[in-house]
């Protein structure tokens, strides 16, 4: 009995020693993964119809009609996005009637200055600062209407609506 309790007991033993040597000989492995983001870039058009408007005022026929400005255009873009604005309008006032009586406008990139292309052909640039409303990028669009336009026009609104498209 004596032979079996020492026996047995060094079987516990040498399985206790195994059980400390393999866990102080563990093995490990690592290994790793990324974490990425893709930002792209993007350009938005801060200009409401109704408050962001070119009123040249009211006058009575021929009267001289005076410069206009008010029409500021906002653009976001991603920081360091160049973008180009283009504007695109019919270049006349219609008074929208059937048969339309009209007033021929220019859009200007300045007072008296030269013109902003009615084309919608990209014409003023700028550089994104970043999308946040303070960020923005303020373009002041201004009008004129040659002297003479409105003597022989009959009293009414003559109104045009100018699209605004920025490429980026």
């Amino acid at each position: 009995m004596l032979f079996k309790k020492s026996v047995m007991t060094a079987a516990v033993f040498a399985v206790g020693s195994f059980a400390v040597i393999s866990s102080a000989n563990a093995a490990t492995d690592t290994g790793a993964f990324g974490v990425e983001l893709a930002v792209t870039e993007i350009c938005k058009v801060n200009s409401l119809t109704d408050t962001h408007k070119i009123d040249f005022g009211t006058f009575a026929a021929g009267a001289t009609v005076t410069e206009a400005s008010a029409a500021a255009i906002s653009v976001n873009c991603s920081t360091g996005t160049g973008y180009n604005i283009g504007l695109l309008g019919s270049g006349s006032l219609s008074d929208g009637e059937v048969s339309p009586t009209t007033v021929a406008y220019k859009l200007l990139k300045d007072t008296g200055g030269a013109e902003w292309s009615n084309t919608g052909t990209a014409d003023v640039p700028g550089t994104g600062r970043g999308m946040a409303a303070e960020q923005g990028n303020s373009h002041t669009v201004y009008a004129s209407i040659l002297p003479g336009a409105i003597d022989n026009l009959k009293a009414g609104t003559y109104t045009d609506t100018v699209n605004i498209t920025v490429t980026y």
